[in-house]
């Protein structure tokens, strides 16, 4: 992110309602909350919200208002002239003038016109038409177009393993981003993560193709692919990947921002790393997704952290 805040806000009333902090705190939000988070963004973020104690008590406002709850707890001793005003008209026009004035601002999506999709912290299995099914991870999205000769699935958002039903006069295939995966009598997912895509094959066999690179992902194997380059086949462990589907995460020494970042995908609100020495530490933890409130609790036990609940949507961790 750029180190000024989109100037060009257009409303001149609107500007006046709201100080510096809260603009910054709108902008930071947008970013934190797109499809793609890069690491010089997160560095960034979390220097941000370590130079001021006002700036997390107003990204925790902005995140409270996004969520629609009621009301937010006194959680800076900052005494204000004027209390900051915040509606959800203008926090709408303040997502549209950052991103028109300078790329800042992404809505979190909810892809209102997909076929199929799960909402944040949601599991979900689907039969789809052809006999197949596919099982929806949290915030998932995905729209099909099956015909006599086809059968495409395209997905939007999140992860979905498929089990599918054999067809040899309608190929399977599954569009995530510039790549497409083509099943060859199997089960396997799809997954939309950080900048790239995540493929990873429980049965027999896929075709993974982009515009330049063709791979075939055995049972057991695993790759990524981006805009640029599509990944040689890798051993994974299958069954620790689509743990989810049984209601579980398991980490066997990961680093803690990737935990974090995974954590973020199934939860309402946002853990944030406070220390950047934190971000590589390694640890290996099994998360219960039926007792996410008990998720801070199972990451003090793996870690030495200390866990500061700005709000019940915000929380931010700091080497103990």
């Amino acid at each position: 992110m750029k180190n000024d805040v989109p100037q060009d806000w257009g409303d001149k009333d609107f500007a006046q309602n709201l100080d510096p902090v809260m603009r910054e705190a709108v902008a930071w939000f947008g970013i934190t909350h797109g499809d793609t988070v890069s690491t010089a963004d997160q560095v960034a973020f979390r220097a941000w919200m370590r130079r001021d104690p006002a700036h997390p008590a107003a990204y925790a406002e902005v995140e409270q208002l996004w969520a629609g709850a009621a009301g937010l707890p006194a959680v800076t001793e900052r005494k204000r002239k004027t209390r900051r005003v915040l509606t959800r008209r203008m926090f709408t026009q303040a997502g549209m003038l950052l991103a028109i004035g300078g790329g800042a601002w992404m809505f979190k999506e909810t892809h209102p016109f997909a076929d199929y999709r799960t909402a944040t912290g949601e599991r979900r299995n689907f039969a789809l038409p052809d006999g197949s099914s596919a099982d929806l991870s949290t915030a998932t999205a995905l729209s099909i177009d099956f015909g006599p000769d086809r059968r495409n699935v395209f997905l939007e958002a999140g992860e979905a393993f498929f089990a599918v039903a054999p067809d040899v006069r309608r190929p399977f295939a599954v569009q995530a981003r510039n790549g497409t995966t083509t099943a060859l009598g199997t089960a396997f997912s799809v997954s939309i993560v950080d900048r790239g895509v995540r493929v990873t094959v429980a049965e027999h066999a896929v075709e993974v193709a982009t515009a330049t690179q063709v791979a075939r992902v055995e049972e057991g194997s695993q790759v990524t692919y981006d805009s640029n380059a599509l990944s040689a086949p890798v051993a994974a462990d299958a069954e620790a990947e689509l743990a989810w589907r049984g209601g579980q995460l398991v980490f066997a020494s990961a680093r803690f921002d990737r935990v974090v970042t995974a954590l973020n995908r199934w939860r309402s609100g946002r853990i944030v790393i406070m220390d950047d020495a934190l971000t590589s530490r390694i640890v290996t933890v099994i998360v219960d997704l039926n007792r996410t409130d008990d998720i801070m609790a199972q990451l003090s036990d793996a870690l030495p952290i200390r866990v500061v609940h700005v709000t019940p949507l915000v929380t931010l961790v700091f080497s103990a």
